[in-house]
């Protein structure tokens, strides 16, 4: 079976392009739209609102909302309310968060329970039920949607690095966004997470939508692509120190010196910067696509897996490219040149 498309973009764009990119992406067949929602940027539910009025099949997603900032309640009556304004095309995608938590005073603990009682609330106020629960991080005490969404179940996806939130996508989600992880064996260690949570679940694998999103900077230059796609693994890697256990995890080894930096007691405007030049290439080209459409393409093919059913890509622009560029060669030339290859080498 041939994976479906999934574009995810972090909201660095207007409405108007954001809308632009939406429209491009459902005539070049995507069939996923995610867009993140992250503290101090532009509102998730807006932006999938503004392309859902533009769109006809597309499926909208947030890529990813979380149980800490948005209440499990406004989740659901949100989520609900763009399904009923996109005519049954939203997905929620749930995640634990990333930035922006520290300068609000949220803490983001217990994440296997906060994702178990979230989706446990969300799916019951969709289902017209009148809910109360006591968790260890959501509570809810009669709390009741007064409106009837349109589909009493939306589909629910989870995106994590953890090896316990991802058993558990295993068990309870619909789908799963594996980042950044290029590696196979890294990529067969997830799926082994997530085997675990369907066999405690007695879920079939088939139940289970399994999605790579890779990010990617697709230029004839390869070496401007690798520096951006450097400076962007080295930025988002420093800002999840200390919580590196997924590195571990899939065997990746950081340098000393770049450990140091990240260390750091005091967070300075230039201390991703400062790292960038100690990532290794090694690290980079196992976690991002960056060059050529064919450099891009074999990078891709190493990192599939039979039971991918869904490729998501967030594209960078190298200096002087439209971001409509990357999201057009990566559907139009890198995917079906890294099927091509992948199937050649005969691991379909």
């Amino acid at each position: 079976m041939q994976p479906s498309l999934g574009l995810l973009l972090f909201s660095d764009y207007t409405l108007s392009d954001l809308v632009a990119h939406g429209r491009l992406s459902e005539e070049l067949g995507y069939r996923y739209f995610w867009y993140t929602d992250v503290r101090f940027t532009r509102e998730c539910y807006v932006g999938l609102a503004a392309v859902a009025a533009q769109t006809q099949r597309i499926l909208l997603g947030t890529g990813v909302t979380d149980p800490y900032s948005r209440h499990a309640a406004i989740t659901a009556a949100s989520i609900a309310t763009l399904d009923e304004f996109c005519a049954g095309r939203a997905i929620l995608g749930l995640g634990t968060g990333g930035a922006g938590f520290r300068e609000i005073g949220l803490e983001r603990k217990l994440p296997v329970a906060a994702m178990r009682e979230s989706v446990e609330i969300v799916r019951a106020l969709l289902r017209g039920e009148k809910v109360t629960s006591q968790g260890k991080v959501v509570s809810i005490a009669g709390g009741q949607l007064n409106f009837k969404p349109v589909r009493d179940k939306i589909p629910v996806y989870f995106a994590t690095h953890g090896a316990q939130v991802t058993r558990l996508a295993g068990q309870i989600a619909d789908g799963v966004l594996i980042a950044n992880t290029l590696n196979p064996a890294a990529f067969s260690f997830y799926l082994g997470q997530l085997d675990e949570g369907l066999a405690k679940a007695g879920r079939d694998k088939s139940n289970l939508d399994v999605g790579l999103r890779v990010e990617a900077c697709i230029s004839d230059n390869d070496e401007a692509a690798f520096a951006v796609m450097r400076k962007r693994v080295a930025s988002r890697v420093v800002s999840q120190y200390p919580h590196w256990d997924y590195l571990d995890e899939i065997g990746i080894k950081l340098p000393q010196e770049f450990i140091d930096i990240a260390a750091e007691k005091e967070k300075t405007p230039d201390q991703a910067a400062r790292a960038t030049p100690l990532l290794p290439a090694e690290v980079v080209e196992s976690m991002v696509l960056a060059g050529n459409v064919e450099r891009c393409a074999q990078q891709l093919a190493r990192g599939l897996n039979g039971r991918i059913t869904q490729i998501a890509v967030r594209p960078h622009a190298a200096p002087g490219q439209k971001i409509a560029d990357v999201i057009r060669a990566f559907a139009a030339e890198v995917v079906p040149r890294a099927l091509k290859q992948w199937q050649a080498a005969g691991r379909a």
